[in-house]
């Protein structure tokens, strides 16, 4: 069975240079923004917001792969120990920016070359 796969770039300088696909994680991934805007209760009682200059947060991503081989792995953490700039660019052609800041490999017992990756990306402008 094949799997499906994700373009993935690395930044050299200022441009983006193609280092090949990544597989589609195997769970769904939660891709949500988080407000900074903040509540204010007025003298009078009435609620007022106040937004500062940066308007929302990207939160993190969970990538969650299962049985794939010491060669994906190697590349997932190489990324994660150098703490490569990536952009992903997923299959409806949108780009995921930032870096893989954790990363953990589980050993499928039994099973040559076999390991389920559980890492944390972490986006950015």
């Amino acid at each position: 069975m094949s799997r499906n796969t994700w373009n993935i770039y690395y930044l050299s300088g200022v441009s983006w240079v193609a280092d090949g696909t990544i597989y589609y994680p195997n769970e769904d991934l939660n891709t949500s923004i988080t407000s900074t805007q903040k509540k204010i209760i007025l003298a009078d009682g009435d609620n007022a917001y106040v937004t500062p200059s940066t308007k929302y947060n990207k939160e993190i991503i969970n990538f969650k792969w299962n049985y794939i081989d010491s060669t994906f792995k190697s590349k997932i953490q190489t990324y994660t120990e150098n703490a490569t700039y990536l952009k992903i660019v997923d299959h409806h052609s949108v780009n995921i920016i930032g870096r893989f800041i954790g990363f953990t490999s589980k050993e499928s017992v039994g099973i040559e070359d076999a390991y389920d990756l559980d890492t944390t990306f972490e986006r950015m402008a």
